[in-house]
């Protein structure tokens, strides 16, 4: 009798394992309409969009490089965005509020490092908010519209199956990812104005004479043209405005100038009597210059008066 032996040898096959590929977008971030010049501007953000595959269940690492666009920037925050000369500042923000910056770049910003777990099918998806908001000086900016260009030379989206990849050094698979950064900086004037009070004044035998400040803020480059009303109390002209006591019925006749010299009478006739200026982006103060003329003083009481200023721009 022959005894066969048979040896059965058992082994553990491994885990199959594929190629990862990954494709991405980057949404265009917009900051929309806005006045640069006249105070803080709403925060705006874009989304970076991944659908990858590879083997099931794995992880995938991902590095999104962010430069800084056709705008540049002096040392990686803030970037800029352009209109001619003019630029306005704004950066790209992680989520934990660093700045979002590149691996491959000169400048020491980095950016968050993502990661995607692949399902039981080996497919994927991520989406990373991307928030932006303008910062520094943009005050001094002219109107028009700003944008930095992200082409195909300004972003490296690379990955890889972790643990193994690292953002440090790029492999074959880094991705380029092109969207823009936008805003419009829109031509706009705010105004300001202190009293203008004569104080307390016996008889009116003799000339007094007062001043205000008018405060214009104005975005940068933009021509405007300053007028003030002839009052409320029925005057005819910026040379013959009134300060009047309803309660008495009287008034007192008063006058006001744009200069010192009181040479240039201040009305609102464009072109005319009204004060120009290039705005600067920055608030510049007008004097308004008063006379009271030597009248018949009228009985004991408080005398006033509301201007209205005006701004053409």
């Amino acid at each position: 009798m022959r005894i066969l032996l048979v040896m059965l040898a058992l082994c553990l096959l491994p885990q199959a394992t594929f190629g990862q590929s990954c494709n991405f977008s980057i949404s265009n971030i917009n900051f929309g309409s806005l006045n640069l010049g006249l105070g803080g501007t709403p925060p705006t953000s874009g989304t970076l969009a991944a659908q990858c595959a590879g083997t099931p269940n794995a992880t995938i690492t991902i590095c999104p490089n962010l430069g800084d666009g056709t705008g540049g920037s002096v040392s990686g925050t803030p970037r800029l965005m352009k209109f001619g000369p003019s630029t306005v500042p704004y950066d790209f923000y992680q989520p934990n509020g660093q700045i979002w910056g590149s691996f491959v770049w000169p400048y020491a910003p980095r950016p968050p490092i993502l990661s995607l777990t692949l399902n039981s099918a080996g497919s994927g998806s991520l989406s990373q908010v991307i928030d932006a908001a303008i910062t520094g000086l943009a005050s001094t900016s002219m109107p028009g519209t700003y944008q930095s260009i992200y082409n195909q030379g300004h972003t490296l989206i690379d990955y890889g199956y972790a643990p193994g990849q690292s953002c440090t050094a790029q492999s074959s698979r880094a991705a380029r990812v092109g969207f823009t950064v936008s805003a419009q900086n829109n031509a706009s004037c705010n105004i300001s104005a202190t009293t203008m009070s004569f104080g307390t004044v016996g008889a009116l035998t003799v000339a007094q004479t007062a001043s205000n400040k008018i405060g214009i803020t104005c975005t940068n480059g933009v021509k405007y043209s300053v007028g003030l009303s002839f009052g409320t109390n029925g005057g005819t002209g910026p040379l013959n405005r009134f300060m009047a006591n309803a309660a008495l019925g009287q008034k007192i006749s008063y006058a006001m100038y744009q200069d010192a010299n009181k040479a240039l009478a201040w009305g609102n006739t464009p072109g005319v009597d009204m004060q120009a200026g290039t705005g600067t982006g920055l608030t510049q103060n007008l004097t308004a210059f008063g006379v009271l003329p030597a009248q018949a003083t009228p009985s004991v009481g408080t005398y006033s008066d509301i201007v209205v200023v005006t701004v053409n721009y």
